[in-house]
């Protein structure tokens, strides 16, 4: 439970749900996405799952961060591996 509970009535949340929503809007206008009704962007992640975007990893390989992973776990197999041998 909270110590201190802050007291936010409709317009706080109102603000800030316009505030989002402008944003996204503004993200989709930039990319020429025809937009219905602005509502659709309360929420969620503003993405493009276009074939182009979506198969990155498959064109590019994968990110730094993964591949550093990988090799970590490489490395840690072949460990286990030669452990076993021994």
């Amino acid at each position: 439970m909270k110590q201190h509970q802050t007291n936010r009535n409709r317009a706080y949340y109102r603000h800030h749900r316009k505030r989002v929503i402008r944003r996204k809007v503004r993200i989709a206008e930039q990319y020429g996405w025809n937009i219905s009704f602005e509502g659709r962007f309360a929420k969620g992640k503003i993405h493009c799952s276009c074939p182009l975007c979506g198969i990155k990893t498959k064109k590019d390989g994968f990110p730094h961060s993964q591949k550093k992973k990988l090799q970590c776990l490489d490395y840690q197999w072949a460990d286990y591996v030669k452990g076993e041998l021994l």
